[in-house]
């Protein structure tokens, strides 16, 4: 990917859930626009040490657990440590499982909003004077799912849903120091998703108008313009990349993200 933003280049980022999926083409892209950035990993430390080693001086990988208050702010202080600041921060980690409400518990309720939800405030707030020192965008990923009713996931739509909402009050609490925006991926092609579109890919792809599932280089695309000087005037907006789903797909036809 060429340079295409050259504004970002020698910029920090932190780059959560980047070993992998989406997470890992966000913090491709971004070091490929000569970015230096933290890349977060809770397992998959094999992908995180080869965009470092790709990288050297410019990637570094962090682990931390975003299910624990202390894992986001130990991950928050080290990046900043290691960047010497952070002028974006993109949250992409996240967990996804389905099940109707009767079988929810609330262990499983609230592992689903501690890494998808609160790990959101917890990092934002950790990272937010090192935000404000040099202007900075934060980007949430959040999913169709939260904009929309959709059977058998409820506590996977609200944990996106609540995300997409505390992006509104955050874009409004931190500007014009911090711009803050969601990218919302409908159905994309990624190791979380490949199980579930085996067996329904071709009937998803079918409801779209342009006919095709998403690409993690179609959200790729979404953060870098968010990140970015060229949408200085933006905040506060859910830029959706689900290739025109929430027009067409009946409510609670299709699960997850």
């Amino acid at each position: 990917m060429p340079a295409l933003y050259p504004d970002l280049h020698d910029r920090t980022a932190v780059v959560t859930g980047a070993s992998s999926g989406i997470g890992l083409g966000i913090a491709k892209a971004l070091l490929l626009q000569g970015m230096r950035v933290a890349v977060h990993y809770k397992r998959s430390r094999a992908a995180a040490d080869s965009l470092c080693a790709e990288h050297p001086g410019r990637a570094f990988a962090i682990e931390a657990d975003l299910d624990t208050d202390e894992g986001c702010v130990r991950l928050a202080h080290e990046a900043v440590r290691a960047l010497g600041g952070a002028q974006v921060l993109v949250h992409s980690a996240g967990i996804w499982n389905d099940g109707p409400i009767a079988t929810l518990s609330r262990p499983v309720l609230e592992e689903m909003f501690r890494v998808n939800t609160f790990s959101a405030f917890s990092l934002v707030r950790e990272l937010l004077p090192a935000l404000k020192a040099r202007g900075g965008s934060v980007v949430f990923i959040g999913s169709t799912a939260g904009q929309r009713g959709e059977a058998g996931h409820s506590h996977y739509a609200a944990s996106k849903g609540a995300v997409q909402s505390l992006a509104l009050s955050l874009a409004v609490e931190l500007a014009p120091a911090v711009r803050v925006n969601v990218v919302s991926p409908g159905w994309i092609r990624t190791p979380m998703a490949e199980g579930a579109l085996r067996e329904i890919g071709d009937v998803v792809a079918s409801t779209l108008p342009n006919r095709r599932l998403g690409e993690i280089d179609d959200v790729v695309n979404a953060v870098l313009y968010l990140a970015s000087d060229v949408s200085s005037h933006v905040l506060g907006q859910d830029l959706g990349v689900s290739g025109g789903a929430l027009l067409v797909v009946p409510r609670g036809q299709l699960v997850p993200r």
